[in-house]
């Protein structure tokens, strides 16, 4: 009797931002499962398969009381309050959930949290990467007392976290792609249909889909944070160093590079990639992790996200390519994740260890592949001789050379693309070009995706 009384005890919530994820997390936990319906410990009958114990949202804590809400909130059960030591000090609550993003403040109500001995859920991707390690030893000197849920953290409603800790523990990942940032990947699908960038991203803001400060998402920090906690879940290794991770964003593609994609059998998405390269035999090298606009043929699975959609690929030993799809951001999508993470804490069947693999991998972030590169230049004679040159000096072997046709001769594009070749050639490479008498403006460059 007394066992049952003590697995009937309502799990109360602190919860630290009351914005768009927040109020999803609280209308779904205090709304469709039952946390503000009657004061036992068991969750509603139409839940109660799934959740063992009733989970309850008892402080909410925001920056500004008086600002209005998009979600309800009842006062019956709730407080709100604008100090976190109030939730943190609170014997009586027994987990923080962290949906108020930033590394700052954020980072000290988590390790707090858990140095209090409270499970702590959040949705914060920067966060984690930045600071995986220092997570994660708070998390085991709780000695189990506490656990970390962070499936949020990654392609919002896609339960890629729970795929990676739980069902390739047999198997061996050779790489992980992602398409991680729903918003460029709106955008890159409206530029496909030969909008714009600048008009292009000003709609995403208009509907929400972009901050007023866009960077992280157009110049691929927030895929760069989320592939380097896919990178420690895959492949054990912990990205010290997250700035170090090469990253290309998408303010250089524009509706040129579409129409040359459309010749060859693809689409642009911005893809985070992570890695095993092949050194001696297949995928046996060091790690190589990376974010970039990459040409993806149509008939990649990849290709098949539009809108704000969001994909991930798996390739391992047992199970061949793997895909996972879904939406990638929003209000319930995202809020979903961070309540299945309280679900399972709740239920006492989250994982343990939340980054249980470790390697000593070396990492090599000069990935060979084949390059797409596109040359803005003025027309002039001999230019298509010089780029041989150039590729020649460069060791860079070119398998084709594509070219629209001109309609202005003093800004024209042309494309080349080369066989499979290292990152930092083509780099050097396009450093080159870009110092020519012709080149009107800097050279683009992408991985390829295919074979060529």
């Amino acid at each position: 009797m007394v066992s049952t009384a003590v697995a009937l005890r309502p799990l109360h919530i602190g919860m630290v931002g009351g914005g768009t994820v927040g109020g999803g997390v609280y209308e779904i936990l205090m709304g469709r499962l039952g946390g503000s319906s009657d004061a036992s410990g068991a969750p509603p009958p139409q839940v109660s398969q799934g959740l063992s114990r009733k989970c309850i949202i008892t402080k909410v804590c925001v920056r500004d009381l008086g600002k209005p809400r998009s979600f309800h909130i009842d006062d019956t059960t709730t407080s709100m309050v604008t100090d976190v030591n109030s939730i943190l000090d609170d014997s009586s609550i027994d987990m923080v959930v962290e949906v108020m993003g930033g590394t700052g403040l954020a980072r000290t109500v988590v390790l707090e949290a858990l140095k209090k001995g409270k499970s702590v859920v959040t949705a914060n991707k920067a966060l984690i990467a930045e600071h995986l390690d220092e997570i994660h030893s708070a998390v085991l000197e709780t000695k189990g007392k506490a656990q970390f849920g962070y499936e949020a953290a990654v392609c919002g409603g896609i339960p890629i976290i729970q795929t990676l800790q739980t069902c390739y523990t047999g198997d061996v990942i050779h790489e992980v792609m992602g398409i991680c940032n729903g918003t460029t990947n709106y955008m890159l699908g409206k530029m496909e249909k030969g909008e714009d960038y600048d008009a292009v991203l000003k709609e995403a803001q208009d509907l929400g889909f972009a901050e007023v400060d866009p960077t992280a998402d157009v110049e691929g920090h927030d895929v760069r944070a989320k592939i380097a906690i896919i990178a420690k879940l895959a492949f054990g290794k912990t990205l010290q160093d997250v700035e170090s991770i090469p990253c290309r964003g998408i303010t250089q593609v524009s509706v040129v590079d579409f129409e040359y994609a459309k010749l060859l059998g693809c689409t642009i998405k911005l893809v985070g990639t992570a890695e095993r390269l092949s050194q001696y035999g297949e995928h046996d090298g060091p790690l190589s992790v990376y974010v970039a606009p990459k040409m993806v043929p149509l008939s990649h699975l990849l290709a098949s996200a539009r809108g704000s959609g969001n994909a991930v690929a798996i390739d391992s030993a047992n199970m061949g390519v793997c895909s996972y799809t879904g939406p990638g951001a929003g209000r319930y999508p995202t809020a979903n994740s961070v309540v299945a993470d309280v679900c399972r804490i709740a239920s006492g069947i989250c994982v343990g260890d939340p980054f249980a693999m470790s390697s000593d991998l070396e990492v090599d972030n000069d990935y060979s592949s084949p390059f797409y590169i596109r040359v803005p230049f003025q027309d002039s004679l001999g230019i298509i001789r010089k780029m041989g040159e150039l590729a020649e000096n460069h060791g860079v072997s070119i398998h084709s050379i594509l070219q629209t046709p001109i309609e202005d001769r003093q800004a024209a594009d042309f494309v080349v693309t080369t066989e499979e070749c290292k990152l930092s050639q083509i780099e050097a490479l396009c450093e080159d070009i870009d110092k020519q008498d012709f080149a009107r403006s800097n050279a683009l460059y992408m991985p390829l995706l295919i074979e060529l």
